[in-house]
């Protein structure tokens, strides 16, 4: 839940610096982060005791606890975390240039910058929407072909391109479920 907070409320943040944030709905986005970590780690806590759950149950907690991950797994969420914004930052250059012309105080003030940082948010938001359903999916195959682990790396460029594909589509259904 908390992770569906943070994903969804992710526009809160950019906001926060140029005073449009919903009060409600930044506490609920800046809450959900921190609890988020602490939420991660007693999971793993507790998958460590004696009686904690096996089989599907247990595949299912370790992908959200972050546990015994398989190495592609770790590198398609690396790589779902830092393609996006460095892709914005190649295609739109002028969130820098905004910064170098008129310092953080005189961005702020500007919609453009202002537009740059929510832009930025969304496609993180798209990203994880699309990309992490596919990583679960990665982990359970991780999981089931333990012999053919090798499979989830030859997949990996799958899963890159459903990524993409998942963020045009839920961008498509956004743009069109506001008009």
């Amino acid at each position: 839940m908390a992770g569906g907070v943070a994903v969804l409320g992710l526009l809160q943040i950019p906001r926060f610096f140029y005073d449009w944030t919903n009060p409600a709905l930044g506490v609920a986005e800046v809450g959900s982060l921190l609890a988020l970590p602490v939420l991660v780690f007693l999971l793993r806590y507790c998958l460590e005791l004696p009686g904690a759950p096996g089989g599907l149950y247990r595949n299912v907690l370790d992908f959200l606890a972050m546990r015994s991950w398989y190495p592609a797994l770790i590198a398609a969420l690396i790589v779902l975390l830092v393609v996006p914004g460095v892709w914005f930052f190649h295609v739109d250059k002028e969130l820098f240039s905004l910064l170098r012309i008129m310092g953080w105080p005189g961005a702020l003030k500007s919609g453009d910058f202002r537009d740059d940082l929510d832009r930025v948010a969304t496609l993180y938001q798209l990203a994880l929407m699309g990309g992490i359903p596919l990583l679960f999916g990665l982990h359970m195959l991780s999981r089931w072909q333990t012999k053919r682990r090798f499979l989830v790396w030859l997949l990996l460029p799958i899963f890159f391109l459903g990524t993409a594909v998942a963020v045009v589509v839920i961008g498509t259904i956004a743009h069109f479920a506001n008009n």
